[in-house]
């Protein structure tokens, strides 16, 4: 059974203010889907706000390398740009299904919510897409995400060795936490770590 939305906003809370967001947020060309809809009215990554004209910018996890995006919903539809559209041109980019929706970067790498199913992947930006599954919903890939980030935090400078390599005991650690959130073994724990590329 997913965690419930409850449940992972303590998990979210360290990485920026939540608040709730409304579905006249969403600027998108179909409706927003249902489990959004709910993770953004009970979770809401609001993040900070730079200035009154920019709005909020969401939420920056510290997972090691590039921070994990997760976007406030009134940007959602923007961040589709260089992946459904063309940033500058606005041409439809072919590779790109209709069913699929950006729901958090790292860097330009997307975290997909696939439409359908209900699942978020994760592909590297730049070739031909070819998503690997990180988890069969949101509450669970963002709770997954969190927990690896706010793991990654407490371990602070020793999760890294002198040449800012990752330390073997560091990945357990994770590893470990990870497992305990998904309520499975540390197997399922690293296919989540290995499909995401984490510090691979």
């Amino acid at each position: 059974m997913p965690p419930s939305y409850a449940a992972i906003r303590p998990l979210l809370a360290p990485w920026g203010e939540l608040r709730a967001q409304p579905a006249s947020d969403w600027q998108g060309e179909f409706a927003l889907p249902p489990a959004l809809l709910d993770f953004y009215r009970e979770v809401g990554p609001w993040g900070g706000v730079r200035h009154a004209s920019v709005g909020p910018l969401g939420l920056d996890l510290a997972c090691g390398g590039n921070p994990v995006s997760i976007p406030p919903l009134q940007n959602l539809w923007a961040r589709q740009a260089g992946y459904r559209w063309h940033g500058l041109s606005g041409e439809r980019l072919r590779g790109w299904k209709d069913e699929w929706l950006v729901v958090a970067m790292e860097g330009s790498h997307p975290f997909i919510y696939d439409l359908i199913s209900g699942a978020v992947s994760f592909d590297l930006a730049g070739g031909d897409w070819n998503p690997r599954p990180i988890a069969d919903d949101l509450a669970t890939a963002f709770g997954a995400l969190a927990t690896v980030a706010n793991t990654y935090a407490a371990l602070g400078e020793s999760a890294l060795d002198e040449d800012y390599e990752l330390r073997p005991q560091a990945r357990a650690s994770v590893r470990d936490a990870l497992a305990e959130f998904l309520g499975q073994g540390p197997a399922q724990a690293d296919a989540l770590l290995h499909a995401w590329r984490w510090y691979e």
